[in-house]
């Protein structure tokens, strides 16, 4: 699932987010839109928060 699915289905704010994870609002952002793939750490937390939902293959978009 990617990460901007993950975050309307759930009804969580970029910034809730963000604060949730330790980053900055921006870069959620980034993530959501731009692109932009977490770099290796913050994939580890954002696979930690959406219980696994949400994939470092997502970013890369990996079908398993």
């Amino acid at each position: 699932m990617e990460l901007k699915e993950y975050l309307k289905e759930k009804e969580i704010s970029s910034a809730k987010f963000s604060k949730k994870i330790d980053v900055l609002e921006t870069t959620v952002l980034k993530w959501r839109y731009a692109n932009v793939i977490p770099r290796k750490n913050d994939m580890h937390k954002i696979y930690k928060y959406t219980d696994g939902l949400v994939t470092p293959n997502d970013f890369y978009g990996i079908n398993q």
